[in-house]
């Protein structure tokens, strides 16, 4: 299972190898990190079988240490947590790894809701403003700044004139429409999420 709203977010924060690693906590509830590996890189066999042996789209094994450098990414961020055992055989401590589900919930609507928010600001910010701008396209400025300057660009110094915002508002408003979507996608596997959740949990 793959959940495209988290794997969005998580790259945007760490790598794809992360990404990949998250995936399978969440599908396996708890595993070891060798186990981990060889999952992923069965996965990768698959792949280059279906690639026919491409030579030139190879991709390679997943090492070890990058799976454990990924997992402590993801416990840093508060998105993974591991219980430590130690072998009764060997006396070496084993680390059973698991996704933190309240945590990663919270991730995908909180993430997705700041960009909309942040681009209403911004929407709202070119609807109620007249604003000024030269013709080398340097930061806009409101009426009340450009007139203070004397409509003179104070980076270059070329005459600022009226900007035609009517693209910018049409390309926020467009933008907006599809983070909504985007959220309401994350929600309906936020209720994936809460299923996975649910039944890692043990029966009293």
């Amino acid at each position: 299972m793959s959940f495209s709203q988290l794997n969005n977010i998580i790259l945007k924060l760490t790598d794809k190898t992360t990404v990949k690693v998250l995936n399978v906590l969440l599908e396996h509830k708890e595993i070891i990190d060798e186990e981990m590996v060889n999952i992923l890189n069965e996965e990768i066999e698959q792949l280059q079988e279906d690639l026919n042996g491409d030579e030139e789209k190879i991709i390679s094994r997943i090492a070890l240490k990058e799976v454990r450098k990924s997992l402590y990414k993801l416990n840093e961020r508060s998105l993974a947590r591991y219980r430590r055992v130690r072998d009764k055989e060997t006396g070496y401590f084993v680390y059973y790894w698991s996704p933190i589900f309240e945590r990663i919930l919270d991730l995908i609507v909180s993430r997705r809701k700041l960009s909309i928010k942040k681009l209403r600001q911004r929407l709202d910010y070119e609807q109620r403003n007249l604003l000024y701008v030269c013709a080398e396209g340097h930061t806009p400025v409101t009426f009340s700044d450009a007139f203070e300057l004397g409509f003179i660009c104070s980076t270059c110094g070329e005459e600022l004139s009226q900007k035609d915002n009517e693209n910018t508002i049409k390309f926020l408003k467009q933008k907006i429409k599809e983070l909504d979507e985007e959220l309401k996608t994350g929600l309906e596997e936020l209720d994936d999420l809460a299923e996975l959740m649910e039944k890692s949990i043990p029966k009293k």
